[in-house]
């Protein structure tokens, strides 16, 4: 009963939250472009996770929607609780919506649509509207989203003290980024920047942004050995990787489905193996003298450090280079955009501090601190 009670609560509580992000996402991309543009550009310029084969780990960057999500599970898992009878679970009735007494207008209607396309960013608009297809898919997500709203808001779970606050506080973030961004917008000079400001950039950063070592392109299948692996685990783990070398040698399968199914390194696995674009001079040893020696395509023999066993494809090496003004142009300008806002939101919360102060002593934090502290203790 309460595993079933917990996968309810999961199901429409993610449906909730993500159905809100989706709307405050294409809200915000009509008015403002993403901060995360700034860093975007070609996937040959960027070197991507490959943490069991390079010497030092990269940090891993979480997106705001997905602290969102872990947080709604962490609502679910911990403090939410539907009573469900056994009829509700046998007659599979939890999702049944009554129409009487939720907020929600009940069927999508031209108005709401009209909004939707409205606050999206141009290119996505004219994609949408050129193509009725598309259009017709967009409808179909949004009525999907607002079956499962109203499934929720029929099992008051809008009604739960965390979910209002989590509803509250996201329409909040969504309000501050409006003001931050329209604020900025203002004071950024249209002109803003300078081919000037972005010559100075680019050349001052040259060596360190707009330079690339030799890079390569590497797939792999990973097979972890114990610490303290016995002379039988180290031959098992051997013997295995000689088998999967042999079918994908044989065609009995190829590398991507292996890796799906068998490798051992979970962010790799996810994208048939893919480590990313790596700098070669990173990589560990053993790892760089295969990818300086092998051919596009080739697999590798079982490869030992000290995690495991690694069996690569090396794809495209990309040479060293350096991009030119007008290759890191669009780069360049992205760079002082993000920059100057950061400065110019840091100043706004100055000012928003110095006129509307949020007076919150250090005894008071630690006062809090230690009452949640205590409230956590098993």
């Amino acid at each position: 009963m309460l595993n079933s009670n917990n996968q309810l609560t999961r199901i429409l509580t993610i449906a909730l939250v993500l159905g809100s992000v989706l709307f405050i996402t294409l809200a915000q991309i009509a008015h403002f472009k993403s901060e995360d543009n700034a860093f975007s550009g070609e996937t040959i310029y960027i070197q991507q996770e490959g943490d069991a084969l390079v010497q030092k780990e990269k940090g891993v960057i979480t997106t705001q929607d997905s602290e969102i999500a872990e947080q709604a599970e962490e609502i679910i898992s911990t403090e939410i609780d539907i009573p469900q009878t056994e009829e509700d679970i046998s007659n599979n009735n939890w999702a049944e919506t009554s129409l009487e007494n939720i907020g929600l207008e009940q069927v999508l209607n031209f108005e709401h649509i009209s909004s939707l396309v409205t606050n999206m960013n141009a290119s996505e608009r004219e994609k949408i509207l050129s193509d009725q297809q598309l259009f017709k898919q967009v409808i179909e997500n949004e009525a999907n989203n607002r079956s499962a709203l109203i499934a929720a808001v029929d099992n008051q779970l809008n009604e739960h003290p965390n979910v209002k606050f989590m509803m509250k506080r996201n329409a909040e973030n969504m309000l501050l980024e409006f003001y931050l961004n329209l604020l900025v917008k203002r004071k950024l000079p249209q002109e803003f920047p300078s081919n000037e400001e972005m010559i100075a950039y680019y050349e001052s950063n040259k060596e360190t942004q707009f330079t690339f070592p030799l890079r390569a392109r590497i797939w792999q299948i990973f097979l972890s050995k114990p610490k303290d692996a016995t002379e039988e685990e180290t031959l098992a783990i051997q013997k295995r990787s000689e088998e999967i070398i042999s079918k994908i040698e044989k065609g009995i399968n190829d590398f991507t489905n292996i890796a799906v199914s068998q490798s051992e390194h979970e962010q790799s696995r996810n994208r048939g193996g893919y480590m990313g674009v790596l700098e070669v001079d990173g990589l560990l040893p053993e790892i760089k003298e295969y990818v300086l020696k092998s051919k596009i395509g080739e697999i590798s023999d079982p490869i030992e450090t000290d995690s495991g066993l690694h069996i690569l494809k090396r794809g495209l090496i990309l040479a060293e280079e350096t991009l030119t003004f007008e290759q890191a142009e669009d780069q360049v300008r992205r760079i002082l955009i993000q920059q100057s806002s950061m400065q110019l939101k840091n100043t706004i919360f100055e000012q928003a501090r110095e006129n509307y102060p949020q007076q919150i002593s250090e005894n008071k934090i630690e006062e809090w601190w230690l009452k949640l502290k205590e409230e956590a203790a098993p």
